[in-house]
């Protein structure tokens, strides 16, 4: 998971090449994005992608090509996986 370099201590990261520190770490940042965010995926992605302080200020998705194609292509995979 692509992880920012300032969340490494909060997410508890140390080595963020490890697989288990990167996969439990990133997790546990898109609970808390969740979280922030109530439960609304799409905008949990967005800030993930474009940082939560941008979703916050515009309160929806960004106006930002790569996070709004970022979110598409995620909630498409998402909705395919979940009626199959």
């Amino acid at each position: 998971m692509q992880i920012m370099p300032e969340n490494f201590e909060s997410l508890k990261i140390t080595n963020p090449f490890n697989p288990r520190e990167n996969i439990l770490g990133g997790t546990l940042y898109l609970k808390q994005l969740m979280t922030r965010f109530e439960g609304k995926l799409p905008l949990a992605l967005a800030a993930y992608n474009a940082g939560p302080n941008r979703v916050e200020r515009y309160k929806k998705i960004p106006p930002i090509k790569e996070t709004e194609d970022y979110v598409k292509k995620i909630m498409e995979a998402y909705y395919l996986n979940k009626n199959h």
